[in-house]
């Protein structure tokens, strides 16, 4: 099989050739159809400390990729949920099932996790990929395989919401005025879950055009440039929000700007992924009584998996989430993709790279 491995330059990908590794008997090999690249992908390129350093997490002859969707096409001996001709879409954690946290369902804070698939194990720039079957997720053949994909960045925006809703159980969701800080992939989700959800109003920020106009049509009822800091506060302090959804990360202040925004009593979920540490506004959250959650990955939140919700609504709103791909590129074109997708000003919201 061919696989598009990193090397020392951020935009080459070195194309190899190795065996496919025949699944286990719990575990599933899969055709791999998409694969989106997330903007922690870009981030491993974007500080070279990430390649560099003795201890670096992320270095060269590496297959990243973790937002994959493709078909099966070979069982494993003990693997009875899935059949040859399956379409699936990847949870990409790995998680031991066997820790406290992983018997409670929390199987995004496993304690014994051996990793991420497209992190740091093999990941979905590669034409084939062999998987746990309990990270698997049967999708309708109908869904393009690249909107299947979306199933990881939704995954993560309906977790978010989920495990904010749970800081407050007095209060219903349904009907809250809703902000969501930053209209990248993840920002975007949130504002659709939200208002799919039942908000009243989904308020969104964005810096770029594309993301504006995918952000009203994902369901925000009012957008603000990211740089209207005053005009926000002003919305804000007249119409009381119920939930501010962080997206940004990476050196943003905005941790202590959704603290700022939430009305009295509020609530925040950060999903952003900071790459420093940010100051948290101690005095705002104690005067304001706010609850405060980081939220990370997907698990179930109920008797519900965040990925059976998710891969639901793109069964559902097919058409409109395939506006989100705006970049196909071929696997051997993974550096021009990476390239796209860090590069706003090229119209991009999510590039699909499709082995």
């Amino acid at each position: 099989m061919k696989t598009a491995i990193t090397t020392l330059d951020p935009m080459v990908f070195e194309i190899v050739e190795s065996d496919v590794r025949p699944p286990d008997p719990t575990e599933v090999l899969i055709r791999v159809k998409a694969c989106g690249i997330c903007g922690s992908d870009l981030h491993a390129y974007r500080d070279p400390s990430h390649w560099l350093s003795p201890d670096a997490s992320w270095k060269a002859g590496r297959a990243i990729g973790h937002e994959v969707a493709g078909e099966v096409v070979e069982l494993g001996s003990s693997v009875g949920r899935f059949k040859i001709g399956d379409h699936v879409t990847l949870q990409p954690r790995l998680f031991c099932g066997e820790c406290a946290e992983c018997r409670m369902g929390r199987t995004e804070i496993c304690q014994q996790s051996s990793g991420l698939l497209g992190g740091e194990l093999p990941g979905g720039f590669s034409e084939y990929l062999t998987v746990p079957q309990e990270n698997l997720f049967r999708i309708s053949g109908s869904v393009d395989f690249a909107v299947a994909a979306l199933a990881e960045p939704l995954a993560v925006a309906v977790h978010g919401h989920r495990v904010a809703a749970q800081l407050d159980n007095s209060r219903p969701t349904y009907g809250e005025r809703v902000l969501v800080l930053g209209s990248g992939p993840i920002g975007l989700m949130s504002t659709f879950y939200a208002k799919q959800s039942g908000a009243s109003e989904v308020i969104a920020t964005y810096r770029y055009p594309q993301q504006r106009d995918a952000a009203l049509r994902l369901g925000a009822t009012q957008v603000f440039q990211s740089e209207d800091e005053e005009g926000l506060q002003s919305f804000c302090d007249s119409t009381p929000i119920d939930l501010v959804i962080e997206t940004v990360g990476g050196s943003a202040d905005t941790a202590a700007l959704a603290c700022r925004l939430v009305r009295r009593g509020g609530r925040v979920g950060i999903l952003g992924v900071f790459s420093r540490s940010v100051m948290m506004p101690a005095h705002v959250i104690l005067s304001k009584q706010l609850r405060v959650a980081g939220t990370v990955f997907y698990s179930y939140v109920g008797f519900k998996h965040d990925y059976e919700l998710a891969v639901e609504l793109l069964e559902n709103n097919t058409d409109l989430m395939s506006e989100l791909i705006t970049h196909r590129v071929s696997l051997q074109d993974a550096g021009t993709g990476i390239k796209l997708a860090g590069d706003k000003a090229s119209g991009a919201i999510k590039v699909t790279v499709q082995p």
